[in-house]
């Protein structure tokens, strides 16, 4: 549990209808998402909106300030998912009128930090991808921005992170060299690519026992540190 997750001393501090209200705080994000499949944009907004103010009210701070750091990662990983969920909904329905292209991005921005670093990542940003791809946005640039800043801010280099450790200094020169990659077109590609990729990639290493580790420590740890050693030559 995270520091700044309320104890249950002090939840029982709080008003009851504050309470009651983060009780029920799904049914509010059930029915946001009906309005939603169904093209009802505004009723759709209005209870992702509810749902949101809910838990920032329950956590004593306003909506904008809603953060990560009021969960906990595993515990609360399938929450966490769901307000990602919501803020993605919210900055393509805010994306619709000019008016409100600068709420899109502040949803983007919640989206990107309430995705990266988390274990459903890579769905948030194959799903922002294709939405990308599908040149459904008003806004284009902001949504390649949050795209970008999910491939570049994020810690995630997952086959680095088998290999080596995810604060080992080869994973961390990777890190590193990932980001002088994503300014050229060909290596923002071949980064697409690898988170595509790498996280099956881990899976079949993992799966395979002791030949997984056997080929990572004579085949891959000397790859990955060869490659990181280029990166800082850049």
């Amino acid at each position: 549990m995270t520091e700044e997750k309320k104890a249950p001393e002090e939840e029982k501090k709080k008003p009851e209808s504050v309470l009651n209200a983060y009780r029920d705080r799904l049914k509010s994000l059930k029915q946001a998402r009906q309005y939603y499949s169904t093209g009802e944009i505004p009723k759709a907004v209005e209870k992702y909106s509810l749902y949101l103010n809910t838990l920032a009210s329950y956590f004593g701070v306003s909506e904008e300030r809603l953060s990560p750091n009021f969960f906990d990662n595993e515990k609360e990983i399938s929450e966490l998912l769901l307000i990602s969920q919501v803020y993605w909904d919210l900055a393509k329905a805010y994306d619709r009128s000019p008016n409100l292209h600068r709420e899109s991005i502040r949803c983007l921005d919640q989206f990107v930090k309430f995705t990266n670093g988390f274990k459903y990542q890579h769905i948030n940003a194959q799903m922002l991808r294709k939405f990308i791809k599908r040149k459904q946005a008003h806004n284009l640039k902001a949504f390649q921005n949050a795209y970008t800043k999910i491939q570049v801010d994020s810690k995630g280099c997952f086959i680095a992170s088998y290999s080596y450790g995810p604060n080992h200094q080869v994973t961390n020169d990777l890190r590193e060299f990932k980001k002088i990659l994503l300014e050229l077109p060909l290596g923002f590609k071949f980064v697409e690519l690898y988170y595509r990729l790498s996280p099956h990639i881990v899976s079949l290493f993992e799966g395979s026992g002791s030949i997984g580790k056997l080929i990572n420590y004579i085949a891959l740890r000397p790859l990955l540190l060869l490659i990181s050693l280029i990166g800082k030559k850049k």
